[in-house]
């Protein structure tokens, strides 16, 4: 065969497998929404924080209700349920949303779907939407995070999320602040997507307890799909599973760390520091802490919001030491009025919590927590708590 041929055998071969791949994955997109459309109930979790805990009770609330379900959680750990079996989602290199065909092919046929949003823009946001047509989209809350994709002001997040919406599909809000739940009835009448605010919980129902409005937002979308809605003592039992959850972990060799890095925006994590100082023994509610910062370069927004809550806390003398790594470290204490300790990702966790305990102030992890570094320090956290 001469190289004439040889090079058109190649080019042939390579125009067949592009042409494949583009069938199959017209084939795949058909046979997912085929799937999607054969499933009755159909629920989206978006907003900015809590989002994995509402699917996880919802998905708990529709299997003790005797539905089929598939359930989706994303973030740091990501997991696919088929009922309450737990299955680890496997990904390679960044996350991508076509991943939902193939876990909800794997699990199908199934009574409902709850899953959660994982788009941080506004883009990937209404697609995680649409992947499920969903009828009906939980916006948990409204908080300043993703800031470079989707806005520096509440407002503005506030309407990103009105863009992500699916018509038809009953909106409920899970937010507790009512001019932004105003803001979003406003402009959900002019798409005309139903829209409901979840009523907020008396101090005796939530005790107190971080997070709390997640089971009463569970409650109103079983009460919009005609189901049973919670009852007192379920209700009861998910305030105390948070009330357990967010807590101090007490450290062998003396002191207590608790992560509030999971929580991402300032908002969420300011209220979560007040929370547990009321619950931090021997400690007055304005007690300093040590917090212990990570940052990361695809997380500008983020950086920039946390410059402001540190000075927060600087100028009320809330906060001992600022001890801080990853990529933004350096930006951080240039616009930050305060004492910096920097670590690298190369020390050895267990120096790092040694030195942030002997500080001798309770050590409050922020910012960011999706890192292997960070994965790394709290595995170390969890292995010198002691009950």
């Amino acid at each position: 065969m001469s190289d004439h041929d040889n090079i058109l055998s190649r080019f042939r071969q390579t125009v067949s497998r592009y042409i494949n791949s583009i069938r199959h994955a017209s084939t795949r997109g058909y046979s997912h929404f085929e799937r999607v459309e054969g499933t009755p109930c159909r629920v989206t979790v978006s907003g900015v924080r809590g989002k994995s805990t509402v699917t996880r009770w919802l998905n708990e609330a529709f299997v003790s209700r005797g539905f089929e379900t598939y359930a989706k959680v994303t973030g740091n750990h990501p997991i696919s349920y088929r009922n309450l079996s737990e299955h680890i989602v496997p990904r390679n290199g960044s996350t991508r949303l076509y991943e939902n065909e193939r876990e909800l092919r794997k699990y199908s046929p199934v009574d409902a779907i709850i899953a959660e949003n994982q788009g941080i823009r506004e883009y990937t946001t209404r697609l995680g939407n649409e992947l499920f047509e969903p009828q009906i989209v939980l916006i948990v809350n409204i908080r300043r995070d993703h800031q470079s994709t989707l806005g520096t002001q509440l407002t503005d997040i506030a309407r990103a999320f009105t863009r992500t919406i699916p018509s038809g599909a009953c909106v409920i809000s899970g937010d507790r602040n009512d001019a932004i739940n105003q803001y979003l009835e406003q402009e959900f009448a002019k798409t005309n997507n139903e829209f409901i605010t979840v009523k907020q919980p008396s101090d005796s129902q939530c005790k107190g307890v971080f997070g709390a409005q997640s089971a009463f937002i569970v409650d109103e979308a079983l009460r919009v799909l005609d189901l049973d809605p919670l009852s007192p003592t379920e209700i009861e039992s998910y305030v105390d599973r948070l009330h357990s959850e967010w807590g101090w972990q007490r450290i062998s060799g003396g002191g207590v760390v608790a992560n509030g890095a999971m929580m991402n925006d300032i908002e969420s994590t300011e209220l979560l520091r007040q929370f547990l100082l009321n619950r931090c023994p021997g400690n007055d509610d304005d007690s300093k802490i040590t917090p212990f910062m990570y940052t990361r370069r695809d997380r500008a927004g983020r950086t920039t919001s946390f410059v402001h809550y540190l000075n927060w806390l600087t100028k009320r003398d809330l906060i001992g030491r600022i001890r801080v790594a990853g990529s933004h470290a350096n930006l951080l204490e240039r616009r930050v009025d305060g004492e910096f300790v920097h670590h690298t990702e190369s020390e050895h966790p267990k120096d790092i919590l040694d030195v942030c305990l002997a500080d001798g102030y309770p050590v409050y992890l922020m910012g960011n927590t999706v890192s292997a570094f960070m994965r790394d320090f709290t595995a170390e956290i969890d292995r010198q708590t002691v009950e």
